[in-house]
């Protein structure tokens, strides 16, 4: 699965004509925000990903009116919080949780100052233990999400953005309560709230 994932984007990346990256409309846009880590519930109590700030990149370019295809990514680090009934909450590990997407930005108004948008994505999401504890968790996912640019000049502007990003099958997380292992089989929902700048050439 992991490998599918890795050539999937790959191919996505190289198959675009290299035309369209010397067209005008090319967007490069830095962001950082607060990100929701999510919770999934369990059978003896839940597990959560903590909140905390999150940063990224995307590119994105026209491939029709008002259209833009994008590539993102996004990067969470936050500890990850093990809550069983009856006990205090403790620390299981910190993780790294990584977005992966490949997705589509619709401007509803698309040449004023002001550029209202909605987007979708979809790729891959990873969460990683960085204590070294576990192995990588790979996960299919989706995004949606909506906001305004604003462009005070013709090459930079500013993008607000709320987003909600759902890995599937979200199974085998590492969970390794007091009197033992659980394994949590659910979706988890994420989201954020983010600002950054836009570079348009």
């Amino acid at each position: 699965m992991k490998k599918i994932i890795i050539i999937s984007l790959l191919t996505i990346l190289f198959v675009f004509p290299q035309q369209a990256f010397s067209q005008k409309g090319i967007e490069i846009s830095g962001y950082t925000g607060w990100m929701l880590g999510g919770k999934v519930n369990l059978y003896n109590g839940s597990l959560k990903v903590d909140d905390g700030q999150n940063w990224g990149i995307t590119i994105s370019y026209p491939v029709a009116t008002g259209m833009k295809a994008e590539l993102m990514y996004n990067r969470l680090v936050s500890d990850l919080i093990v809550r069983e009934y009856g006990n205090e909450p403790y620390v299981e590990t910190s993780v790294a949780t990584q977005y992966f997407h490949i997705g589509a930005v619709k401007e509803l108004m698309y040449d004023g100052v002001v550029r209202p948008f909605g987007t979708g994505s979809l790729g891959t999401t990873i969460f990683s233990d960085r204590n070294g504890y576990y192995s990588d968790k790979w996960r299919f996912s989706i995004g949606l999400g909506g906001g305004l640019k604003i462009f005070p000049t013709e090459r930079i502007g500013f993008r607000l953005q709320a987003r909600m990003l759902v890995p599937l099958y979200f199974n085998g997380i590492w969970i390794g309560t007091g009197g033992g292992g659980a394994t949590a089989s659910s979706t988890i929902v994420q989201g954020d709230f983010t600002g950054g700048l836009i570079l348009a050439f």
